[in-house]
């Protein structure tokens, strides 16, 4: 638009002071040269305003796809913390507080779903923002729900496959009043201190994995509200 102005404003003033001075009629220079001027200069300004719409428009998309997808990240989140905290209630708890919790917390009889995803290539718009480190912790967290699954369905099939068929070559029933000597003696002392650890290990990863979700979730919540502060981004809290 300045080159216009600068080349296109002095040239038809000079072409219509030439006139002038030439004796040519002013109105035939304002019918010929300023309608010109005027329609570069409105199509100009018509370009212009279009790109800008185009443009603004797909920052507003962008942004409304960033917030599906960051809302979306935050609900398998919570899909994968609700998992392991039916985990814990259901199997971990009632065992938990047990000296023989490694043979009584019970095995999973039912498939627990590991389907659950997050599409880290949909989030790649946090790698533009201060929240850029959010991405790795993202990809652990998703790397630590499948090993807490993993440590829980290795100890189920240990218990199961392994730990039941000594203890009924044992004759002990369950609920029978044994003592950890006992136990070890049926299990052997290998098979004792393995199905002990696989427990440990299986306790831990599913408390640890259920509060790492839950911080990385607050965090992914908290950079989204940062970015878009009028958009509605979703939040979950544990249930004790």
């Amino acid at each position: 638009m300045t080159r216009i102005f600068t080349f296109g404003v002095p040239f038809i003033v000079g072409v219509g002071a030439g006139w002038i001075v030439q004796g040519r009629h002013w109105d035939a220079f304002l019918t010929s040269y300023v309608p010109a001027l005027a329609t570069l200069v409105a199509a100009f300004y018509g370009a212009k305003y279009a790109f800008q719409f185009q443009k603004d428009k797909e920052m507003e998309d962008n942004k409304r796809q960033n917030v599906v997808n960051g809302n979306s990240a935050i609900f398998n989140l919570m899909r994968m913390t609700s998992t392991l905290r039916n985990v814990q209630k259901q199997i971990i708890d009632p065992a938990r507080d047990r000296p023989a919790r490694f043979l009584e917390m019970r095995p999973t009889l039912h498939s627990i779903k590991d389907d659950i995803k997050l599409n880290i290539e949909t989030l790649y718009f946090l790698l533009e923002t201060d929240y850029r480190n959010l991405l790795g912790e993202l990809v652990i967290e998703e790397a630590r729900y499948q090993s807490a699954l993993d440590a829980i369905k290795e100890r189920s099939r240990l218990h199961i496959e392994e730990v039941q068929p000594l203890l009924e070559r044992a004759c002990t029933v369950e609920g029978g009043d044994y003592s950890l000597a006992q136990i070890e003696n049926a299990l052997g002392i290998r098979l004792y201190t393995t199905i002990q650890q696989a427990t440990e290990q299986a306790i831990d990863h599913v408390d640890s994995t259920v509060v790492s979700l839950t911080q990385v979730a607050d965090k992914l919540t908290a950079s989204l509200k940062k970015q878009y502060p009028n958009e509605t981004i979703i939040s979950f809290e544990i249930t004790i």
